[in-house]
């Protein structure tokens, strides 16, 4: 009786440390590959190119960094990479574009991003955004602010917040903390800047 209570005990034990190791092990991965992701971006911005040696650990082409886009929302000091194509892999390390072939000069620029659990990764300050706020978002040939309009919480298949409307605008998009709804931050363009 005694000995099967301790291997049931045992057995309990493994399980649990293999449960709280999954997340962190993931998260390690997720972090390595970020890490990956903003030297092959900054060799790019830098003009020059990604080293040879991260091609194999990466999973971007030379293409996709070239129309990688970064964002910025200074109130909530956020800094992150817009991946062009949304998918599961993509959003486990960056923002990512929602329609395909968008243009921040003419269209609702939308962007997608996991809450985040850990760190200021991803959009976890998005819900902190304030009418007013200075949204930039920059490409390889200029930087578009907005200034955001609304911050509303919408279900997750209101696709409206999507649509192109009469004027160029920013909609970023990330789940509640239940999950269960979305926070859909607005705002519209206000000033194009060439970049040099």
């Amino acid at each position: 009786m005694k000995k099967g209570k301790l291997i049931t005990g045992i057995v309990f034990l493994l399980l649990g440390v293999a449960l709280a190791a999954t997340p962190l092990t993931i998260e390690k991965m997720h972090a390595k590959e970020v890490t990956a992701l903003e030297k092959a971006f900054a060799s790019i911005e830098a003009g020059e190119q990604p080293p040879a040696g991260d091609a194999a650990e990466r999973k971007w082409s030379e293409e996709e960094l070239a129309e990688t886009m970064k964002l910025e929302i200074p109130s909530i000091q956020l800094e992150q990479y817009v991946l062009n194509e949304t998918s599961d892999d993509n959003l486990a390390i960056a923002l990512t574009q929602i329609k395909a072939d968008q243009d921040p000069a003419k269209d609702n620029f939308s962007i997608a991003g996991h809450r985040g659990y850990r760190d200021d990764r991803f959009f976890r300050q998005l819900p902190d955004v304030k009418p007013g706020a200075e949204v930039k978002l920059r490409d390889k040939d200029a930087e578009y602010i907005y200034e955001v309009s609304n911050v509303k919480i919408v279900e997750p298949d209101d696709i409206d917040i999507l649509e192109n409307g009469d004027n160029p605008e920013i909609t970023l998009v990330t789940c509640t903390l239940s999950g269960k709804q979305r926070v859909a931050v607005t705002g519209e363009l206000k000033e194009v800047v060439p970049k040099s």
